[in-house]
């Protein structure tokens, strides 16, 4: 009544549902996943030169201790590397994760004094998807060493990308760091009666700002300005470090060393197609629009000032691309579910006039959601408009019923034309709207998730609650104000017309009638035999749940589970371990000879770029990197679309067995090497906590050859995928870890 009485105001109200709807769909931030902020605190510490041992005793487990104690923590767990510890805090779903990073800070404020000289400022860092990079931007190339290509992107491209809007950082991994070193010579020290700390304390005194005030001389006022730092090396050499003798003699120190332009120590070595550079690690703010930040970091590369010649940047990875292709697929699936049931109403109502009207409710009600979206600051995403795709068959469903009565009481004689359409609406009014709450009610237990599971699910059953109630409010409103304005009686046709038109409604009449005869003589059959049917039903039931359940009676499942579902995103990665304690050095010439393998293998028609990441990078990246020392190396390699590829990104077991015959054959030890089969984006690997890859322990110097076969053996037990020697033991289809049993079954020493 209130619709029809006020068809004014449902226009404008429509109108502005469009119009906002428009806005809210540009402003929309677009990324992968929902915003998930998981409440975990991770406290990194730099203790440069100490060996795990060491970390874990002195750094580690103070921190442990200490954090321990602040609120809402649910555990605690850490990883001391050589020369890093990390702890990360993990706490209960529902606490206040500012509060606890608060504390956090305060606690280690607290014991801060207790930890060793020599320690770097411990950062304190919240888990946020915006600490993984959308963004890889390397750097290569002009003929400059490492270091100063490290200079260039500190200096030149770090705050040129930062300045970018949604841009919060773009750290910078590989190269080396510049240091002015004083090297000693053990022996002169000696001979002078001279310490290590003599040297620093006057290389301190002589390199330093002195304030010195101001000078007033008549009625100016002159600033004074002392600056004692050393702008070049040489001079550095004839500091005094002690005075000898009746004649005050001066010990340089020229006289027991020298003063290099040198380096930090290199503790990370990236590799950019066999050549060494640096990268960035591009993050954007959270809540930013991922694509937009990619798209300007790709505008700005082009353009960007103080570049040397020959010095090449490119972006290798680009979360962008595998969320354009998400969302760009399902749109189209989206537009295609639109298009399927525009024609599909049109072919049963055989009246593009009604077909017009209930089309209405599609764009409306998804226009409405984007508004809802947009004021609750959620994002487009996988969810979001996969929830959008599961409504858009649902959205029409309350004004066809809607439509179809009123159809029927405009047929009534007599009945005027808005008589008839409030007592159609007003009989509908109830089912259509048990029929809405039935639907959106089978998503109410997803309120009572935990975890990462509730932060994924939650935006996706609220898009399908917000799409489905404003389904029913466009078929209470808009569409018997527009069946009242637009809608005429059904008017019969002549059997004998020769019309094309008529004969079509003919022709699908009889074939509808045609379909309620056999509909009608089925229910007849299935209501004589109930118990059949009804067993039936129930049989099928249990046999679908058996699917999926039957490892619980210590059979093969035949559908599997999993977290994400299988997806081509055109890279695939090799994690490296060689002895501990191998210099990264070595570990880099082992990977050289892998990035040769990987790129005769897969070719330039499939291969686009590798980068590798070698050692232990210093600062807050340290902290999200899953190498453990310099004796660990991670390639990624980055591959070209799937449409123009033979093979998926997950096909690459003839890489795997290249490099495992490599690491096999390879002339020095490379004990502990480790391969990983293709991990999803870093996305995936951070929420799938329980994620493991595929590993091959490559034979150990000095171990036997059935030894280190039954440890192979039982590193692939303790995968997710069991493998017994020579093959699988549960048969199927041929996955990576079946490719690997078959390798070791041809590999010498797996008879014995």
């Amino acid at each position: 009544m209130l619709a029809l009485r006020n068809a004014i105001a449902i226009l404008m109200a429509s109108l502005a549902v469009v119009v906002l709807g428009l806005v809210a769909l540009d402003r929309l931030p677009v990324d992968l996943f929902p915003n998930i902020n998981l409440p975990i605190i991770n406290v990194g510490t730099v203790y440069t030169g100490a060996g795990v041992l060491d970390v874990e005793k002195t750094v580690t487990y103070p921190i442990e201790r200490a954090v321990s104690a602040i609120s809402d923590v649910k555990f605690v767990e850490s990883k001391s590397r050589q020369g890093l510890s990390t702890v990360r805090v993990w706490m209960n779903w529902g606490a206040d994760v500012n509060n606890g990073q608060t504390e956090v800070i305060q606690r280690i404020q607290q014991i801060l004094n207790s930890l060793p000289t020599g320690i770097k400022q411990p950062f304190i860092v919240r888990y946020d998807l915006s600490n993984i990079p959308v963004a890889l931007v390397t750097v290569a190339g002009g003929r400059l060493d490492e270091r100063q290509l490290y200079d260039l992107a500190y200096n030149i491209i770090e705050p040129q990308i930062e300045r970018l809007g949604g841009v919060a950082s773009a750290s910078v991994d590989g190269g080396k760091v510049r240091q002015i070193s004083v090297n000693l010579n053990r022996d002169q020290l000696y001979a002078k009666g001279l310490s290590i700390l003599d040297v620093v304390r006057a290389v301190n005194n002589a390199n330093f700002l002195l304030p010195s005030g101001d000078l007033n001389v008549g009625r100016p006022d002159y600033n004074l300005y002392t600056n004692n730092q050393f702008q070049i090396i040489q001079p550095m050499e004839d500091i005094v470090i002690r005075r000898l003798g009746a004649n005050d003699a001066a010990i340089h120190i020229k006289d027991v060393g020298r003063v290099v332009d040198s380096h930090e120590t290199q503790t990370s070595i990236v590799r950019i197609d066999g050549e060494r550079g640096v990268f960035l690690n591009v993050n954007k703010q959270p809540g930013a629009n991922t694509i937009a930040v990619v798209d300007r970091v790709r505008e700005l590369i082009p353009k960007m000032i103080g570049i040397p010649a020959g010095v090449k940047l490119g972006i290798t990875l680009d979360q962008s691309i595998y969320i354009r292709q998400a969302i760009q697929s399902l749109w189209h699936e989206a537009l295609q579910g639109s298009v399927l049931a525009f024609l599909v109403i049109l072919i049963f109502l055989r009246s593009l006039t009604s077909t017009l009207i209930i089309s209405i409710a599609i764009p409306l009600s998804i226009l409405l959601s984007f508004i809802c979206l947009y004021f609750l600051e959620q994002t487009l995403n996988v969810f979001t408009l996969g929830g959008l795709a599961l409504a858009v068959g649902r959205l029409v469903d309350d004004s066809i019923v809607e439509l179809e009565n009123i159809n029927r009481h405009l047929n009534i004689p007599g009945t005027s034309r808005h008589r008839a359409v409030l007592d159609a609406a007003r009989e509908v009014a109830m089912p259509i709207f048990s029929a809405t709450i039935t639907t959106i009610i089978v998503f109410l237990p997803t309120i009572f998730l935990e975890g990462q599971i509730k932060l994924l699910f939650i935006p996706l059953t609220f898009t399908i609650s917000v799409s489905l109630f404003a389904s029913f409010l466009v078929s209470r409103t808009v569409t018997p104000l527009l069946a009242l304005r637009l809608l005429r009686p059904e008017t019969s046709t002549d059997p004998r017309s020769r019309r094309l038109r008529d004969r079509v409604f003919g022709l699908s009449h009889r074939f509808f009638e045609w379909t309620e005869e056999v509909y009608q003589r089925l229910i007849e059959w299935a209501l004589a035999r109930r118990a059949l049917v009804v067993g039936s039903i129930a049989v099928t039931f249990v046999a679908s749940l058996f699917l999926v359940a039957a490892a619980l009676f210590g059979l093969r499942p035949l559908i599997g589970t999993e977290f994400f579902p299988p997806s081509d995103e055109a890279q695939f990665r090799v994690d490296l371990k060689a002895p501990i304690g191998t210099r990264v050095e070595e570990t880099e010439q082992t990977v050289r000879g892998m990035e040769a393998v990987i790129t005769a293998t897969l070719g330039s028609d499939e291969l686009i770029s590798i980068v590798s990441d070698i050692g232990i990078p210093q600062g807050q990246a340290a902290v999200f990197t899953s190498n453990t020392g310099p004796h660990s190396a991670t390639i990624q390699a980055y591959l070209t679309p799937g449409d123009k590829r033979k093979r998926s990104d997950r096909e690459n077991s003839l890489v795997a067995h290249e490099l495992a015959h490599y690491v096999l054959g390879h002339d020095r030890p490379v004990a502990g090497a480790s391969m990983a089969e293709f991990q999803r984006a870093q996305e995936l690997r951070e929420l799938d906590a329980n994620a493991k890859a595929v590993e091959i322990l490559i034979r150990v110097k000095g171990m036997s050859e059935k030894d280190a076969v039954d440890t192979v053996v039982a590193h692939l037990r303790s995968a997710q995928r069991v493998v017994e020697r020579g093959g699988p033991i549960t048969p199927g289809h041929r996955t990576p870890a079946a490719e690997i049993a078959d390798l070791l079954a041809r590999y010498p020493g797996n008879g014995e």
